[in-house]
């Protein structure tokens, strides 16, 4: 394993503590690393939920290896708006045949977001709630980094 590979693993690990410490209703079972899904969430030994981790990406927005924002050759954090969310549920959901594969009771969407990084409307909160979006996920979540904050968003298949 290189050392970009190492720094990705663990900082998704520790994504997934806070999230996991953040999001009141994370069922209680077994976290283990894996790959397509990033992440599968054992309850018991025949029932297991995948979670697929990706940050926030826009349409003219390098992809990063990071979760975390960096001002590095700049990388500016693509501004929050529905598109972008569209955009990076899209991009995602042309990998769920291959996470259905692992025979999952759901799978899970967590995208990252450094909000604090892009102009940002104050009722985000109001806005999340009123948008739709449509994807084959169970569950798709928005977490804010800088400020730990858990955002379910409404999907419909």
């Amino acid at each position: 394993m290189s050392f970009n590979q190492f720094s990705q693993t663990l900082e998704e690990l520790l994504i997934m503590e806070q999230f996991r410490n953040e999001y009141t209703e994370f069922p209680k079972g077994k976290l283990q690393k894996s790959e397509s899904p990033d992440f599968i969430l054992k309850l018991n030994p025949k029932t297991a939920i995948g979670i697929e981790l990706t940050k926030l990406h826009g349409l003219t927005v390098r992809k990063e290896k990071t979760h975390y924002p960096r001002r590095i050759n700049g990388y500016q954090p693509p501004e929050l708006n529905r598109e972008n969310i569209e955009f990076t549920i899209t991009a995602k959901n042309e990998k769920i045949a291959i996470y259905q594969q692992k025979k999952l009771k759901q799978i899970w969407l967590l995208i990252t977001a450094d909000l604090d990084e892009s102009p940002v409307s104050f009722n985000l909160s109001n806005k999340l709630e009123n948008w739709i979006f449509y994807s084959e996920f169970q569950k798709i979540f928005l977490f804010e980094l800088k400020n730990r904050k858990v955002f379910e968003l409404n999907i419909q298949d």
